[in-house]
C-alpha cells in the first residue's frame, strides 16, 4: 500500500532550497485545485492547519514490517517483531510455536462461501473494522490479542481485558475510539495523507449515492445484474491467521465473524494447516498480476538492528507537507501550476 507522498515531482524538489524560509512562517497552504483548474485562486485553498488537531480518521499505511513492528512497539508491545515472508516456504524458518500469527495482504474480494460461524466464538477476541483503512491495526490486533500470554503493556493490556466480553462490532468501535492506538497509527501520515484520505472517503460516499439511485432506476432483474463485483474496484486489504483455543482462524475484519480453517491438535503445525489457504492466494494474485504480500508476528529475537529501523521510521514520518504546500500555493498565485504539474 503505497503513500500519497511517495513520487516527489522533480521539479518542486529542485525548488525547495528556495523555499526554505516560507516554510518557517507555518502558514502554508495546500490547493484543491485539479491541473484542468490551475489558476484558481488561494481563496479557494483549504488550510493545511485545519487538519493539525485531533483527526479522527485512519491514514492508509505503507506494507512494511518494520511500520508494524514499530507500531507494537510503540502501542507498548516490544517482545514481537513482524517479518516479511518471501519465498513462502521461508514460513517456516521460525518454529511454528514461535510464530503468533499472520497477516495476508492482497486485493480484497467478497468471500464465495457462507461462513459456518454464525455467532461470535466464546474465548476469541475478534474485532470488526469499522473505520476504512484501518484494517492494518485490526489485523494486528486480531492476532496478539489472542495471545494472553503476550505482555501488551498496561494500555493494551487493559484494553483486552475491558473488550473481551464485547461483540466483534462493540470492539471494533472500542478500537476505532482508542486515541492512543489510532494517534499512533497516524503518526505515520502527513497532513496531505489526512486531506487524500477525507477527500477519497468523500468521493467513494458520492460515488456509491449515485451507484444507488441509478440502480434504482433500473428494472430489479437488470438491477441485479449490474451489481455483479468487480474487483477492479476495491483497494488491498489485511487479513489475519491466527490460532486460538485449539482451532487456527481465519480473521477478516469486514466479516461479521472469522472463519475457522480447522481444528489443531497438539501434533499438528497450525501453520502448515493455513499454508494451503495462504499457496492458493499466493498463486491467484500472482496469476493476475496483483500485489501481494505474507508478513508474520514472530518473538523478538535480535533487537540489534532497532536503531537501524527507528531511523528508518523517523525519515519516513518527515512531513514535507508545509514545504510542498508552499511551493503549490506559490505558483498557484503565480499562475504557473499547471506548468510545473506538467
Amino acid at each position: 500500500m503505497s503513500r500519497v507522498n511517495d513520487n516527489i515531482p522533480t521539479k518542486l524538489a529542485l525548488e525547495r532550497s528556495a523555499n526554505d524560509d516560507a516554510l518557517k512562517t507555518g502558514n502554508a497552504t495546500v490547493t484543491s485545485s485539479t491541473p484542468d483548474d490551475a489558476t484558481a485562486s488561494k481563496d479557494a485553498t483549504p488550510p493545511i492547519d485545519e487538519y493539525a488537531g485531533p483527526w479522527t480518521g485512519w491514514a492508509e499505511l505503507e506494507n512494511d514490517p518494520v511500520i508494524f513492528t514499530t507500531l507494537l512497539r510503540e502501542w507498548g508491545v516490544p517482545s514481537i517483531q513482524v517479518n516479511e515472508v518471501v519465498p513462502l516456504d521461508s514460513i517456516f524458518d521460525h518454529d511454528p510455536d514461535e510464530i503468533f500469527g499472520l497477516i495476508f495482504l492482497s486485493r480484497w474480494v467478497p468471500q464465495e462461501s457462507e461462513n459456518e460461524i454464525t455467532e461470535a466464538p466464546k474465548g476469541v477476541w475478534f474485532a470488526n473494522q469499522t473505520s476504512s483503512f484501518s484494517c492494518a491495526t485490526v489485523s494486528l490486533m486480531n492476532i496478539v490479542n489472542n495471545h494472553p500470554n503476550i505482555d501488551l503493556g498496561s494500555s493494551l493490556n487493559d484494553f483486552r481485558t475491558k473488550t473481551m466480553s464485547m461483540t466483534p462490532k462493540e470492539r471494533g468501535l472500542a478500537l476505532d475510539a482508542f486515541d492512543h492506538v489510532r494517534e499512533v497509527h497516524n503518526s505515520f501520515a502527513t497532513d496531505i495523507d489526512k486531506m487524500n484520505v477525507d477527500l477519497r472517503l468523500k468521493q467513494d460516499f458520492t460515488a456509491a449515492e449515485k451507484k444507488k439511485k441509478e440502480q434504482s432506476k433500473r428494472p430489479r432483474k437488470r438491477r441485479k445484474q449490474m451489481q455483479d463485483f468487480d474487483d477492479e474496484e476495491n483497494g488491498f486489504h489485511f487479513v489475519a491467521y491466527v490460532p486460538v483455543e485449539g482451532v487456527v482462524w481465519k480473521m477478516d475484519g469486514m466479516e461479521v465473524f472469522p472463519r475457522q480453517v480447522g481444528p489443531l491438535s497438539e501434533s499438528d503445525s497450525w501453520v502448515a494447516m493455513v499454508l494451503p489457504e495462504l499457496q492458493a492466494q499466493w498463486e491467484s494474485a500472482s496469476t493476475n498480476d496483483l500485489e501481494f504480500s505474507l508478513l508474520s508476528l514472530t518473538k523478538m529475537k535480535d533487537a540489534s538492528s532497532m536503531g537501524q529501523d527507528q531511523q528508518k521510521m523517523d525519515r519516513l514520518r518527515e512531513d514535507w507537507g508545509p514545504f510542498f504546500a508552499q511551493i503549490i500555493r506559490t505558483h498557484a498565485e503565480k499562475g504557473t501550476l499547471k506548468d510545473l504539474l506538467g
